[in-house]
């Protein structure tokens, strides 16, 4: 019994994150939208990669019982990120650049393998999720763990990304397929 109490107590010690806590604090008292590039720059304070020309329109909810919490998130120039974004830290993610992730997106890292019969959540692991350059994640989608969305691409609104998404494609529906290629140009 003092063997399991020993273990959820490191796991609960672990996910205190005080840098974290405090930086969304103070972000708690910025309004949201208007101060995306002062959000942005507490959380490099906090400790996070987070490029200065980050625009993040609301706290981040950041989660991990994982050792390395805050070197496991990149948020590339140029990206724009939403209120109400929930941010698994199990394993890394990294965020491209020119990224726009909309309100209510789910990015998760952290999974269980299929165990027995007899107990079927197995061995915990975490598995990274990479977004490409230029990528648009819509309206309450969700990123399961170790998927890539590619350079480009358009995620729809309440789509579930359960494999990687193709380069300059949109994709929708659960699971989420490709509908359509993009056109491909730099602007």
């Amino acid at each position: 019994m003092l063997g399991r109490l020993a273990h959820y107590g490191g796991l609960f010690k672990r996910g205190l994150h005080f840098r974290y806590k405090l930086a969304n604090l103070f972000c708690a008292l910025l309004p949201d939208v208007a101060s995306g590039a002062v959000r942005s720059r507490l959380y490099r304070l906090a400790g996070f990669d987070v490029d200065k020309a980050a625009f993040l329109m609301g706290n981040l909810r950041l989660g991990s019982a994982a050792p390395g919490f805050y070197g496991k998130l990149k948020i590339g120039p140029g990206v724009t990120i939403a209120d109400n974004v929930t941010i698994n830290l199990d394993a890394h993610v990294t965020i491209g650049k020119n990224v726009a992730i909309a309100p209510q997106v789910l990015i998760y890292t952290g999974s269980h393998k299929i165990g027995p019969g007899s107990m079927r959540i197995g061995a915990f692991e975490g598995h990274p999720v990479t977004i490409g350059d230029g990528a648009w994640i819509r309206l309450g989608a969700i990123l399961v763990p170790g998927v890539t969305v590619g350079e480009g691409a358009v995620v729809a609104a309440g789509a579930v990304v359960l494999k990687d998404v193709p380069p300059h494609t949109y994709v929708e529906g659960n699971p989420a397929q490709v509908i359509r290629k993009l056109p491909w140009a730099y602007r």
